[in-house]
């Protein structure tokens, strides 16, 4: 029987351990239930990778450090095909809010597939992810959630560590609302 927890909860627990903050101070921080960090720490309920990002953010880490070790972590668990045909620079612009645009992660994925020059239909297929899915979420109405995030990042070529940067950067004032 397959393992089905997260092994991003585990993750983000060694990290807030390591940064000395408590369940209770990253909940009041990022005005989150406390139970549901403890849930996603357990690995039954998996975040979106907004709030991944946020919880990071919130226990004092910086997200693109996290998110490259974890990606370099879960690595071996992923299909081969999640792996980057090539490395990728990408100059990555802030997405103009548009209407029914819920989350920038998509439209910073679409920078990074662009860069990469990787069609939708491919990075779904090596991400393992529906293609319908992809475009509405390059279109920032749809959230992944953060392991089908990572695969989608890591298909595109784009550095993983600089890609989670920006999008903290560019949604830290959502972050502080």
């Amino acid at each position: 029987m397959q393992d089905s927890t997260c092994p991003f909860g585990p993750a983000f627990r060694r990290e807030r351990i390591e940064y000395g903050v408590s369940q209770w101070t990253v909940a009041t921080r990022l005005r989150y239930h406390p139970r549901n960090i403890q849930r996603i720490e357990g690995g039954t309920q998996q975040p979106g990778v907004l709030l991944a990002v946020r919880l990071v953010a919130g226990v004092g880490a910086n997200p693109g450090d996290f998110f490259q070790e974890f990606f370099e972590e879960c690595a071996e668990n992923m299909p081969d095909s999640a792996s980057p045909l090539c490395h990728v620079a990408v100059s990555y612009q802030r997405p103009e809010p548009a209407e029914g645009m819920k989350c920038l992660f998509g439209p910073l994925l679409a920078q990074a597939r662009l860069a990469g020059a990787v069609s939708q239909t491919a990075m779904a297929k090596m991400a393992g992810y529906n293609l319908r899915n992809v475009s509405a979420v390059e279109k920032g109405r749809q959230e992944p959630g953060i392991m089908p995030a990572l695969r989608l990042v890591a298909v595109t070529g784009a550095d993983i560590k600089d890609f989670f940067n920006q999008l903290y950067e560019f949604s830290e004032r959502i972050f502080e609302e």
